[in-house]
């Protein structure tokens, strides 16, 4: 029976030596990295709450987040299928133009056709201070005393309720416009890089098989 060594601290001595150096090392890096970082220094003033408000709107609204979302995209998938060199040139192309068609026209769609009017139709229906008779047509009536005391618990719910509204909204926009713009900016975008469509593709000329028959036998 093999039995490590061990010190005074109950510790094996190789094992605990190389687990401890490598925490070290971690640790420096770490270090090294927060005394390279530049330090920065921020100054509260008294539009800086409201700043921050208008940031947090934007990023917080269904609309901008879509637009938002469909800009990171345009900005990163386009390249991953142009730059995928286990196919030949012009299927190359073709991805990356369908790609954009369609980050194009789901963002536009989401945006301007579901999302932002959904949000805006959803804003009405849920005002707690509206004197209108719509404007609490999709709050909770039992909690409305609840609901004036915390803006938040309002915003969220309004998103929630928005979001529900939007996927099904979707799921007949994605047949209704979603595909016939993608078809259409994916055609435009192959026309421009000189590929030609599908009705345009003339096909090879068939074999004279009755000439080589009639040589074969003659």
């Amino acid at each position: 029976m093999n039995i490590d060594s061990m010190n005074c601290n109950y510790n094996v001595p190789m094992q605990g030596k190389n687990l401890n150096w490598f925490k070290r090392q971690i640790k420096r890096a770490g270090q090294w990295f927060l005394d390279m970082s530049p330090s920065h220094t921020t100054k509260d003033t008294p539009n800086s709450p409201d700043k921050w408000n208008k940031i947090n709107n934007i990023c917080s609204n269904p609309m901008w987040n879509r637009g938002i979302m469909g800009a990171t995209a345009l900005a990163t998938q386009p390249w991953i299928d142009y730059y995928n060199h286990r196919v030949d040139d012009e299927t190359r192309t073709v991805s990356r133009n369908r790609t954009i068609a369609k980050i194009c026209a789901g963002t536009l769609v989401g945006m301007f056709v579901v999302r932002g009017p959904i949000y805006k139709i959803v804003e009405k229906l849920t005002d707690i201070n509206g004197t209108k008779s719509y404007s609490k047509a999709l709050l909770p009536k039992n909690f409305l005393s609840e609901l004036r005391q915390h803006d938040n618990y309002v915003k969220n719910y309004r998103s929630a309720i928005a979001m529900v509204l939007a996927l099904i909204a979707m799921s007949v926009t994605n047949f209704i416009l979603d595909a016939p713009l993608t078809t259409f900016f994916t055609n435009y975008l192959n026309k421009k890089s000189g590929i030609k469509a599908n009705d345009d593709y003339i096909p090879a000329p068939k074999p004279a098989y009755k000439k080589e028959r009639e040589v074969y036998n003659a």
